[in-house]
């Protein structure tokens, strides 16, 4: 269970981003107030004189220490400007990507896990912001009274999940042993969500009401579509997930993707010549001018660096002047934006087509991508016939974090959400010698017939689950036969309900050994009884078990066990 007492003082969330990552925090002793203020870390280190509220996430390391983090942010990015540094370091970027099985993306440059590197930015990352929200009124509380929200995309296993809970627990935000909701996981496009719903009252969402939350950030492109409801013992809005949310890994990352290459056509062999910092300064423009204004009619320029001669790139005459280029409105949209674009547009629409009755009040695009203006442009010649309003809210980059911060304060926000997958066990089911395997055949003790590889479903793919839902069974061993008895939880994303554990498409997700306390008056080989929880409806999976010794063993899922679902 969430922790009902207000132990916490303070809200710290974190947005880790692929390309850029934020924090946003506040104090909890206004929590229930409609206007709660909610502050915003700006100033990070080494930053430039772009005004944006976030920090990229960039970590540098030594080639001939790949193990240890020297730099990060604004500093890494600062670092690699000196000369010989390419030859020196290893940058890593877009690492998050790294825990998106589907992308099958390997091991990084420096041979480090991805929950070490991860867990190594994290920790840099929080050490700054706690020395900066502690500058404030929030230095007359232990940090150990802080709480954390860490944002992930829907789209994640609960693999990645947990890894993320790993790195978390590396980078010292909280402890192992800490209560479980110290730190919340909430999916990136449901803390956008919170957000829209706090920040356009413009809107005016009234009870049933649906609103669709795109949030398009530097990796993933996210889908959720809630329901307005009204908590009958409160005037504040509640929120229900009324489809499963989906996501794809098609971000703006893509977008420097191709245009890097576009830029490789126009400068011909040069191209893999050049000086590391003369890509750089073509792709800062691209990420911090040309990205963010495109709107699909105007033409674009570029500074070309002195290093790159002229003559050797390969462009319309009128498209090079005194060291500008000018790219095309029309070339852009083909070779750069569309291929992502739509994509996005395919996500939207598959997200739209699962809404019941298709009824849809409004479209918020949050997120850095989100604030795109031809991603707004497209997505308005799209949909503008079908949904009333298609919004992007103020501080767009911001909502995911901010919305975060929301969570922290006040869990029960939302009341409900919806199974992305099925899930169950293995159990031991009356055997059918017309459907099941001969050698899935036993006879138990007791005479009964069963088959051995049977799954119990606990959870539906589709089925709409209270917060806390939680699922009881009754479980039964033989006491002083083994010191700990082992559960095996499997999911699949088929959605036919599958019969077996072991059936193409299901796959195992955890693996939780639960130890046999002493019972003094049992003797060994009696059949005992014990009760295995498991709460499903919050960002994580949780699990408890219970011998009825009045102590309740608290189960952290091992996600190590093989899990890979195509997004």
């Amino acid at each position: 269970m969430l922790s009902t007492k207000d132990n916490y003082k303070v809200v710290i969330s974190y947005d880790f981003g692929t390309t850029f990552s934020g924090a946003s925090y506040a104090f909890t002793h206004n929590a229930h107030q409609s206007n709660t203020e909610v502050f915003d870390v700006q100033k990070w280190p080494h930053k430039g004189g772009n005004f944006y509220p976030k920090t990229p996430t960039l970590s540098l390391y030594k080639k001939n220490a790949p193990q240890t983090l020297v730099e990060w942010g604004h500093g890494a990015k600062k670092m690699m400007l000196k000369p010989q540094a390419a030859k020196e370091n290893i940058m890593l970027s877009n690492f998050k990507l790294n825990l998106d099985e589907s992308l099958h993306r390997g091991i990084a440059e420096n041979h480090r896990s991805s929950v070490n590197n991860i867990g190594d930015y994290l920790k840099v990352l929080h050490q700054y912001v706690l020395e900066d929200v502690t500058k404030g009124f929030a230095k007359n509380y232990d940090p150990s009274t802080f709480r954390y929200c860490l944002t992930v995309p829907a789209m994640w296993s609960d693999h990645a999940k947990n890894s993320m809970r790993k790195a978390a627990i590396i980078a010292g935000l909280v402890k192992a042993d800490d209560p479980q909701d110290r730190l919340l996981l909430i999916s990136e496009p449901e803390a956008a969500a919170l957000y829209c719903e706090k920040m356009c009252e413009q809107v005016n969402l009234n009870k049933g009401d649906r609103m669709m939350i795109c949030d398009a950030g530097g990796g993933t492109v996210d889908l959720i579509v809630f329901e307005v409801i009204h908590d009958s013992l409160e005037s504040n809005k509640r929120l229900k997930e009324i489809t499963k949310g989906m996501g794809e890994s098609c971000g703006s990352v893509f977008l420097d993707h191709n245009f890097r290459l576009l830029m490789q056509e126009k400068l011909g062999a040069q191209a893999h010549s050049l000086p590391a910092a003369a890509m750089n300064n073509l792709m800062d423009q691209f990420v911090d001018n040309i990205k963010p204004e495109f709107d699909g009619l105007d033409d674009q320029y570029l500074n070309i660096p002195v290093s790159i001669n002229l003559d050797l790139i390969d462009t319309d005459d009128d498209c090079l002047d005194e060291g500008t280029m000018a790219l095309r409105a029309d070339e852009l949209k083909e070779k750069v934006f569309e291929p992502v674009i739509e994509r996005v547009i395919a996500l939207l629409e598959k997200q739209y087509s699962h809404v019941p009755d298709k009824n849809v009040s409004c479209i918020f695009l949050v997120g850095g991508f989100g604030s795109s203006n031809y991603l707004f442009q497209r997505v308005q010649e799209v949909f503008s016939t079908r949904v009333k309003q298609i919004l992007c809210p103020p501080r767009a980059p911001m909502a995911v974090v901010r919305g975060a911060v929301y969570f922290g304060l006040n869990p029960r926000v939302v009341t409900s959400r919806v199974s992305r997958r099925t899930y169950g066990i293995n159990a031991g089911l009356p055997f059918d010698d017309k459907l099941d395997p001969a050698s899935s055949r036993v006879i138990r003790p007791d005479g009964s017939i069963r088959c051995t590889s049977r799954f119990l479903v606990f959870v539906q793919k589709g089925d709409v689950l209270p917060v806390d839902h939680c699922i009881r069974e009754r479980m039964f061993v033989y006491y002083g036969t083994m010191r700990a008895t082992d559960i095996m939880l499997y999911a699949t994303e088929n959605d036919e309900e599958p019969r077996y554990f072991d059936q193409p498409g299901v796959h195992q997700v955890a693996a939780v050994s639960v130890p046999i306390p002493v019972l003094p008056h049992v003797v060994v080989g009696e059949r005992i009884a014990y009760t295995v929880r498991m709460f499903f409806g919050s960002t994580e999976l949780r699990m408890e078990a219970d011998f009825g010794t009045g102590i309740t063993h608290k189960i952290q899922c091992n996600f190590d066990a093989a899990n890979n679902y195509d997004s």
